[in-house]
């Protein structure tokens, strides 16, 4: 990449895209890029000084060595085809991301849900270890303030992306897969299909590395069955898992969890009363995944507690922005039905309402997973559901939120609400707001933007009562 020296990237402001530009830019290369309007992501790579123009033109590329478009770019884009006229070298980012991945020793870590905490866990042991990884995440890590980080190391950890196919071709030396759901069948055409570039992927991975997996997943144990000779740890709460979590306790603010780490070194090892600051038992297994991923690198088990111990989290996964000790807001990342059950699992409690509101997450997985979807709110007293978020995405007949609001009510699961936009949804939870509700608001889309809006009027509001 020596004669390299200006890295165009098309669609700059996505969170894959974002991480790879801010490593190129840390490597020393001049990076430009373009997005079709400003988000969190533009304007932290705008800090670093990379120039970022808002909207697509062909102009913009006439001085680029590289271009690098992401997977929500049409092939038709006016920049993509100058570049093209100009006879300047067009990849896409998994492309991108691959050659970087060459020169360095890579865990990536794939899966339908729980990729980008498991990434933030596992990057916050190998940093207290000291190993000081390159990491490539899908959401902001709290204690970086941004989805990566150049390292010094030759070690590689990168959050795969199942949604085109790319993660299959990834070259790793350990892999993580998290679980494997019904998710992105709009572009697989099929479970099989989607199955089969898991196989992929783990074909990709050095026979001289490993590969933890969750215990529990089906569709996992299901694919092992191939692989006898691979390295692999399961992780789970089951007897039958290699890295085995207990539970201790559970509060508020997090769980106390023990780690029995069976047969390492021909004995059993144990981390004791790991005072985990995280909620929910989804979050356990990610926090299993990081330390089957660890032990791989002989890292102490007292560095490895300490960095559960005093791990600052994820944006967006389950992020506490709002709490007066009458009423609790957050912010999470769920859009799927599996992670909004696990989310609302996390948050059910016996002392107050559970208020849900949603915003849901393209039409073709509102339509593949529409009766679980429903099934998804039980835990939810009550739920608002807003207007489907497109991500540009046509939409389909008859799948949209008013339908599912209906037929939630019909299941009766849970009270739904309709609320057509969100100052509606606004108005419906200052309605309906009591002591002791916990609200989550939860979706990919642009839900986050706004529910942190809300809760700053609250945070004003109280400011100006004292």
């Amino acid at each position: 990449m020596k004669k390299i020296k200006n890295i165009y990237f098309i669609g700059i402001g996505g969170i894959g895209m974002s991480g790879i530009a801010e490593i190129m830019k840390n490597l020393g290369y001049k990076v430009t890029g373009s997005d079709q309007q400003k988000n969190s992501n533009v304007l932290r790579l705008k800090k670093l000084g990379i120039k970022i123009f808002i909207g697509h033109n062909s102009s913009n590329v006439e001085n680029a060595s590289l271009v690098v478009f992401s997977s929500a770019i049409s092939k038709n884009n006016p920049e993509i085809k100058r570049a093209i006229k100009l006879n300047i070298p067009v990849i896409s980012r998994s492309e991108m991301l691959k050659e970087l991945m060459r020169v360095k020793s890579t865990i990536t870590v794939a899966g339908s849900h729980g990729k980008t905490t498991t990434v933030s866990l596992i990057a916050e042991i190998l940093d207290k270890a000291k190993l000081d990884p390159t990491v490539i995440n899908g959401g902001i890590i709290n204690s970086y303030g941004s989805n990566t980080k150049l390292g010094k190391s030759d070690l590689m950890l990168v959050e795969t992306d199942e949604s085109d196919g790319s993660f299959s071709l990834l070259p790793s030396f350990g892999g993580v897969i998290t679980s494997i759901d019904n998710e992105h069948i709009d572009f697989y055409g099929s479970k099989e299909k989607l199955i089969d570039s898991f196989h992929s992927y783990i074909r990709n991975i050095s026979p001289f590395g490993f590969l933890a997996v969750s215990e529990k997943d089906r569709n996992i144990q299901a694919i092992l069955k191939n692989y006898k000779s691979l390295n692999i740890y399961k992780y789970g709460f089951s007897n039958n898992s290699d890295i085995q979590a207990k539970i201790v306790k559970k509060n508020k603010d997090g769980i106390i969890f023990d780690v029995e780490i069976k047969n390492l070194n021909k004995k059993n090892s144990f981390i004791r009363n790991i005072n985990f600051p995280l909620i929910g038992n989804h979050n356990v297994e990610n926090a299993l995944a990081a330390i089957s991923v660890c032990i791989n690198f002989k890292i102490n088990k007292s560095i490895i507690k300490n960095s559960l111990e005093t791990f600052h989290g994820v944006k967006r996964r389950l992020t506490k922005i709002y709490d007066n000790d009458e009423v609790i807001f957050f912010d999470d990342y769920a859009h799927h039905p599996t992670e909004i059950r696990e989310t609302l699992s996390a948050l059910k409690s016996k002392s107050g309402r559970l208020i849900s509101v949603i915003q849901p997450h393209r039409y073709s997985r509102l339509n593949e997973n529409y009766g679980n979807f429903i099934k998804s709110l039980r835990d939810a007293d009550i739920s608002i559901i807003l207007p489907v978020f497109s991500a540009g995405e046509i939409k389909i007949r008859d799948i949209n939120s008013l339908n599912l609001t209906r037929d939630i009510n019909r299941k009766k699961y849970t009270k739904a609400y309709y609320a057509s936009n969100f100052l509606k949804a606004k108005n419906k939870l200052n309605h309906i707001l009591k002591p002791k509700d916990t609200v989550v608001f939860m979706g990919a889309g642009s839900i986050s933007s706004w529910c942190n809006d809300y809760a700053k009027q609250f945070k004003l509001k109280d400011l100006n009562v004292k």
